[in-house]
């Protein structure tokens, strides 16, 4: 039908603001600024395809080579040489193989293709018509173009869909975080090859099938004797997974306009066939994922991070940049992240679905800064210390208003999450005002960073109460008792001074202020 290499397909939004579709062969055109999917996922997942297709096509073989292309831009020409190399595995079409669909024909009944999208509801939802947000009858024919994003977008993200349907190499609704520049209106190009890293494998031709699954019969799971690891496929299938059987059925078209894009099209699709015990991953890092380790136990697998209910928090944030441990867990950044060329010029793209197994509750994204963090370097340990404020604060505004709430507060049940979700949302703007600050004064020596964290300080303690005085009368299942709540108030007033971390930063900032005055 066409290809992923050669024709254009792909929306982008150029620097005069104008709408047009591209080949991936024309990225070096600086005036292209970014891609212009209609959907959040297929922006985030199209930026994953065009980093992939760098990656696996023209890696730099070292960081100077790198660096030249980043000075000198992409080569048109060498582009289209490295990207021919690749085209065989992005046909999408009837003839097999066909990008990221099954090697052989499913014998299965056909389905929607609105089951591309993970959002989309599934069989037990429309069974006991619980539809209520996403209308089983809103996406019911998709354009090639569409199509084929929306089945990179489901490879790549995968969720649990019952037995034997394989999540993603990352696990169901991983999160994903890529560099992209601080600067507005950079290239295209240019935002993608920060996330490309320097390799020195030259793969062959006979290695394709081991980087792009769809190029021979599927790995299928029945059994676990055919889990795919990094050991018995090439390291490269990273950026290519393919966890489901799907196919596309390319012999029902119709015209008209497409449900995503809403775009005329001659042949839009409406109908796929997917059968479970697709490839099954195992012992994977994936280049744009962090990862969590227990410190309990020293063999504690690395977990990809998930989305979560009410997005990423700051708490969160250092972890994703620098590898960092509380007292639970040690977080690795993901693999790009760490080898970040331009940390002073770069920032995060965080995003992904929050999941409940195969139920999508949310999208998430986020733009978050990087600076020059190291691991040596005191600014990692006053933000450390900044978060651990924070999340006593946290802990001791839940404690007051349960005092406040109720008579046996230690008895008290109920999904008390709202007050975390508001308390990390309503308080980012100080922190981010406290990251940058401190990311100019990088050390407590000086007197601009104690003056922010001083600043930060109060901004923590200023709003314990005011959320606590706009709480404190507000439980619906308990008589408001005056006495206790001011009991809880004074309580809470009295426990701040008696934290570890309000100490730490007292005493940082006297020790330092003493120092100068001898």
């Amino acid at each position: 039908m066409f290809s992923l290499i050669k024709d254009p397909w792909l929306p982008v939004l150029d620097s005069n603001g104008q709408r047009r579709k591209i080949s991936p062969r024309e990225l070096a055109d600086n005036q292209i600024i970014d891609l212009a999917w209609p959907r959040p996922d297929f922006q985030g997942a199209g930026w994953q395809l065009l980093i992939g297709m760098l990656q696996t096509a023209m890696a730099p073989e070292d960081e100077e080579e790198w660096e030249e292309v980043w000075e000198q831009g992409l080569d048109a020409q060498k582009l289209h040489q490295a990207l021919t190399r690749i085209e065989h595995a992005f046909h999408f079409g009837p003839q097999k193989p066909a990008f990221l669909q099954d090697f052989s024909t499913l014998s299965v009944e056909p389905s929607s293709v609105s089951g591309l999208l993970i959002d989309s509801p599934g069989g037990n939802t429309l069974k006991l018509n619980k539809d209520h947000f996403v209308k089983r009858s809103c996406y019911q024919h998709f354009c090639p173009h569409c199509t084929a994003m929306a089945l990179f977008t489901v490879q790549t993200n995968s969720p649990a869909g019952g037995a034997g349907f394989r999540t993603s190499m990352r696990g169901g609704g991983p999160m994903t975080t890529l560099l992209e520049p601080a600067e507005e209106n950079v290239p295209l190009w240019r935002k993608l090859w920060l996330n490309v890293m320097p390799s020195s494998d030259n793969w062959q031709e006979q290695h394709l099938p081991l980087i792009f699954p769809w190029l021979a019969e599927t790995r299928s799971s029945e059994t676990a004797k055919n889990i795919t690891t990094p050991e018995n496929a090439h390291p490269l299938q990273a950026y290519w997974g393919m966890p489901r059987r799907l196919e596309i059925d390319f012999d029902h078209q119709q015209s008209g306009c497409c449900d995503l894009c809403g775009e005329h099209s001659d042949n839009l699709l409406s109908q796929i066939r997917s059968k479970n015990y697709g490839v099954q991953y195992d012992g994977w890092l994936h280049p744009f994922s962090p990862y969590r380790q227990g410190l309990k136990d020293a063999s504690a697998p690395l977990l990809p991070l998930k989305g979560q209910p009410g997005g990423l928090a700051y708490k969160d944030w250092l972890g994703l940049v620098i590898t960092s441990e509380d007292k639970l867990n040690r977080t690795l950044p993901a693999q790009v992240v760490r080898r970040n060329p331009l940390p002073r010029q770069t920032r995060l793209w965080c995003f992904g679905f929050d999941m409940d197994n195969a139920k999508s509750r949310c999208w998430y994204e986020h733009h978050l800064p990087v600076s020059s963090l190291t691991q040596e370097g005191e600014l990692k340990d006053l933000l450390q210390l900044a978060v651990e404020l924070a999340q006593n604060a946290l802990s001791l505004l839940k404690l007051a208003l349960k005092e406040a709430w109720f008579a046996s507060p230690k008895e008290a049940k109920g999904d008390f999450s709202a007050i975390d979700i508001a308390f990390w949302q309503q308080t980012e703007a100080e922190f981010r005002t406290l990251w940058q600050q401190l990311s100019l004064y990088p050390s407590s020596a000086m007197p601009q960073a104690r003056e922010a964290l001083r600043h930060w300080q109060t901004a923590i303690r200023d709003y314990l109460f005011t959320a606590f005085d706009a709480r404190a009368f507000t439980n619906p299942d308990e008589t408001a008792d005056l006495c206790r709540v001011l009991a809880a108030r004074l309580a809470l007033h009295k426990n701040i001074s008696k934290q570890k971390s309000h100490k730490q930063l007292l005493a940082i900032m006297c020790d330092r202020e003493e120092t100068e005055h001898v």
